[in-house]
């Protein structure tokens, strides 16, 4: 599988020179339909315009090949949404229902109905978890460093020779990040925050698993602590992870950069909790 890896290939910028490029490929404009034009095919070289069209893309990819249930798949399309703003770091975006307002409510491909269902279309999708979508984008942002530590690790898992020394080090900075945001006052039960936090830490149990059939030994996630939140009387239905299906701050963006500096150059089979096979 490289849909996470290949859909991040899609469009990224570029340094060189002391100048900015943007680069993209072609299939990130398929999925872009903005105005009055009669069809969809051009993102008009606009990173934002690029980045809706990618979280079709994901959307798509995921239920179609994973089976995902639409909360779930409007959560990773949320953290990965998340994780493309932040390597945009001047935007001007609050929340990111900011971004939906502007990308997502104006791009009609967002009305399509997805494969296999009578009336869910991707804007739908998103719905579902809009309010993880009013969340302080710096507050959401928080959770890139661990994101990415899952991106990084589960690109590992498919190298012939695993150092696990390395991988070690980089999944106890995956427990350390996940502590603090398991003690920040923000996770509260029930809350949007917890159930973001509640994902990354299924999905690292699966990567955890994976690691283990190679040998090597990672250490265990601290078990979730929310505060206890009177007011809230949502719950939380225990969701899958894409494991199930087949087996921030500024600190953390830079250990983001970090980890990744080149994965959007390259379509990396890389993925959030699925197993390869």
């Amino acid at each position: 599988y490289n849909d996470i890896g290949t859909i991040d290939g899609y469009f990224y910028e570029d340094e060189n020179d002391g100048k900015t490029y943007l680069i993209s490929k072609e299939q990130i404009h398929n999925y872009c339909h903005y105005g009055s034009s009669s069809g969809n095919g051009n993102c008009h070289n606009d990173y934002f315009q690029m980045a809706s069209s990618s979280v079709i893309h994901l959307l798509k990819n995921f239920k179609e090949k994973y089976g995902l249930d639409y909360d779930k798949l409007a959560e990773y399309a949320i953290l990965w949404l998340s994780f493309k703003l932040n390597k945009k770091p001047e935007h001007n975006f609050a929340k990111l229902n900011d971004f939906y307002n502007s990308y997502i409510e104006n791009n009609k491909c967002y009305n399509d109905i997805i494969k296999d269902s009578v009336s869910m279309t991707y804007k739908k999708i998103i719905d579902t978890k809009k309010d993880l979508m009013d969340m302080d984008i710096k507050e959401i942002s928080k959770f890139d460093g661990p994101f990415s530590i899952l991106y990084y690790l589960y690109y590992g898992i498919s190298d012939v020779v695993i150092d696990c020394g390395k991988n070690l080090i980089t999944a106890n900075s995956f427990v350390n990040q996940f502590n603090d945001l398991n003690n920040d006052p923000n996770n509260k039960e029930n809350s949007s925050y917890n159930k973001l936090l509640s994902t990354l830490s299924n999905d690292y149990n699966n990567l955890k698993k994976l690691y283990k059939k190679k040998s090597c030994d990672f250490p265990d996630p601290p078990g979730l602590t929310p505060q206890t939140n009177p007011a809230d009387n949502s719950v939380i239905v225990p969701g899958q992870t894409f494991g199930e299906t087949s087996e921030g701050t500024s600190s953390n963006s830079s250990i983001a950069s970090k980890l990744i500096p080149a994965l959007s150059t390259f379509a990396i089979p890389v993925f959030l909790g699925v197993a390869y096979k």
